[in-house]
């Protein structure tokens, strides 16, 4: 019985009735005590319900995901994102998301770490490539060269008399070079399948070679398929000798980067399991088992003045191909001691209140800081409490059962201090915010710690610019926050919905160089953000742009910074540009007034939602038109409550 039960259940044996002459109702008095049924819900007090529902698989291709809340604080903003990816092999649901840097410490005390990669057999469920041909991408390589040469074939410059070119030469080289690694890697161990593989490409490479020689165009190279149970390799970290049986396996290599592809036209994600490696910095390859894998880029080894700062602390879990995963890609995030569990109501007051605390800067005031040292003695002391109940149960237990019980005797002490923790928090935010106490501040019209989906992403939202909105409206009359682009990227952004960071645009799939300064906005830390700048009404002209012109809508976010001048939307104390410039506070944002201002919001908005913008300016009528169409064949009239003739304009 969960301890939120009302009622307690008592299991009643029904014995046979004895026969009587005559019925006889039962005095009112008398009245039998109604029994509640085995089978009947046990009712859940209402702060411990979840805020986001775990979905088995989000919607197949949907570049952008589906946003769920974590409990606990290990994730930042207690978020994370699902994604399920088209593929061969069908639906490859990914988590991704950010872990905070206070959690990492005893993420990495769950791993083992080896010194390299080793094939291990497994006997899984295949659909499409083998992952050994995903692995090392012979299929890609080999339609490389079939191209190249056919090509070539085409426009004259390769016929029976003449060499390849150079770049078709070094396309056929690789292909080969590919499948002698991969032969050579799997040796003797290879499996009938993969057999079967190599025999294939071989025979397609032999195809690729004599049409370089003959000058005769070749047929068109498919992958290698396969569909049924089969015995495949895939690499995993070797198991070092001193590892612990509860930890799982990892290895550090150098920095990739998930590589979906995104249909610019239907805007759907797909992912054959390839990775960009163009990467600057370090990440752990970790094998957590049942074929699901996690990619984590940790703090401690990425030093911030020579790696990707946009990227530290990212991490993926990663299932099998295959539906219905989401609840058990959440749950593995206990495997990386982090909490794995969906987001109580009272967990998301907290952090709420948190978020506030950033955007507010609260986090100096001796409140604030008194509240959060009472906050971890407050659940230091349930800890002991429910140890002190449950210490029993450990009797006669292996490391690996103690283990998990230490785990849950954390999970459940954070789940009991929570109210606690709330009241706490929410008078010391309240004391130094100008309200009595708490209970004035959470009856203040602002106060709403009820996330806000946006796209891909949930954002929570600011209590002091809800309680002052009609002044911060005033000081933003005459301004609006833009984001100009190009006409290809306009329509690359409405095609998918989001206006997204760097960082989100690699895990949707969108081709580099979409943004401005994507590879400087990786090292300073803007990549984690997208950028707008505030511009005079009056001063807009017709480049193709999103416009809000009411920016106190999207300023009542609580994950917005600025700068009254271009540092790369800097977040990196080590980099090349000034942090010192930002400023979370919207009244000073409304005034900036220097032509390369910025203001970041964290992973994106949602340009069809709530938060979408006023106005679309399209460089043209012909764009106008197509927009229009492409957004009413979306079923899509209206965008944060306009219809969209009047926002899509030029």
């Amino acid at each position: 019985m969960g301890t939120n039960a009302k009622t307690t259940h008592t299991p009643y044996a029904i014995a046979p009735a004895e026969p009587t002459t005559e019925t006889q109702p039962a005095p009112a008095d008398d009245a039998p005590e109604l029994v509640p049924v085995a089978d009947e819900p046990l009712e859940v007090e209402p702060g411990q319900l979840p805020v986001t529902p775990i979905p088995l698989t989000p919607d197949v291709g949907h570049a952008y995901g589906e946003p769920v809340l974590v409990g606990g604080a290990d994730l930042l903003a207690s978020t994370a994102t699902l994604v399920s990816y088209e593929s061969t092999d069908g639906a490859r649901i990914v988590l991704h998301a950010r872990v905070d840097e206070d959690a990492e410490a005893k993420l990495l005390d769950a791993l083992n770490i080896s010194p390299e990669m080793v094939p291990t057999q497994v006997e899984q469920q295949v659909t499409g490539r083998l992952p050994v041909d995903e692995q090392h991408a012979l299929a890609e390589k080999i339609i490389a060269a079939a191209k190249s040469v056919n090509h070539h074939i085409t426009n004259g410059s390769l016929d029976a008399q003449t060499s390849p070119p150079a770049t078709t030469a070094k396309k056929i080289a690789a292909a080969e070079s590919a499948i002698e690694g991969l032969a050579a890697d799997l040796g003797d161990a290879a499996s009938p399948v993969e057999h079967a593989m190599l025999d294939y490409y071989v025979g397609r490479l032999e195809a690729v070679q004599c049409a370089a020689a003959t000058g005769t165009p070749i047929d068109h190279v498919a992958p290698f398929l396969h569909e049924g149970t089969a015995l495949v390799t895939v690499m995993v970290p070797a198991l070092p000798p001193e590892a612990s049986s509860e930890a799982a396996v990892a290895v550090l290599r150098d920095a990739t980067r998930i590589k979906p592809t995104l249909d610019t036209t239907t805007g759907q994600a797909s992912w054959d399991g390839a990775r960009a490696t163009n990467v600057l910095g370090k990440e752990y390859a970790i094998d957590l088992g049942d074929g699901f894998q996690a990619v984590y880029r940790p703090y401690s080894v990425n030093d911030p003045a020579k790696s990707e700062y946009s990227l530290r602390g990212r991490l993926e879990v990663i299932a099998p191909a295959g539906e219905g995963h989401g609840p058990e890609l959440v749950r593995r995030l206990g495997q990386l001691n982090l909490a794995n569990r969906p987001m109580t109501r009272d967990e998301g007051e907290y952090s709420y209140l948190t978020a506030n605390v950033t955007a507010q800067s609260l986090g100096t005031y001796a409140e604030v800081a008194a509240a959060r040292v009472t906050g971890e003695h407050l659940e230091e002391m349930v800890r002991q409490e429910i140890f002190y109940e449950r210490a029993h149960e450990a009797v006669g237990m292996t490391d690996t059962q103690l283990a998990g019980f230490a785990k849950g005797i954390q999970l459940e002490a954070h789940t009991r201090a929570l109210p606690a923790k709330v009241q706490v928090l929410r008078d010391a935010v309240a004391k130094a915010t100008g309200f009595a106490d708490g209970a004035a501040l959470a009856g203040s019209p602002g106060y709403d710690p009820a996330p806000q989906r946006s796209a891909g992403w949930l954002t929570w939202s600011r209590f002091d610019v809800g309680n002052s909105l009609p002044k911060l409206s005033g000081a933003v009359v005459g301004r609006s926050l833009v984001h100009k682009t190009s006409a290809a990227g306009l329509k690359a952004m409405l095609t998918t919905g989001v206006l997204a960071s760097t960082e989100r645009r690699t895990t949707m799939g969108t081709h580099q160089g979409v943004g401005m300064s994507e590879g400087a906005d990786k090292l300073s830390g803007g990549a984690s953000s997208v950028f707008l700048r505030v511009r005079k009404t009056s001063s807009l002209g017709s480049e193709p742009s999103l416009v809000w012109d009411q920016p106190e809508r999207l300023l009542a976010r609580a994950d917005y910074y600025g700068a009254n001048a271009d540092t790369y939307g800097a977040v990196n104390p080590a980099g090349n540009h000034s942090v010192s410039k930002a400023t979370r506070d919207p009244f000073k944002i409304a005034k900036f007034t220097s032509a390369s201002n910025e203001v970041m919001f964290a992973d994106g908005i949602d340009l069809l939602g709530p938060q979408g913008p006023s106005r679309i300016l399209c460089g043209s009528t012909a764009q106008r038109d197509e927009i229009r169409m492409m957004l009413l064949a979306k079923g899509v009239t209206t965008i944060a409550g306009k219809p969209i003739e009047k926002v899509v304009t030029v």
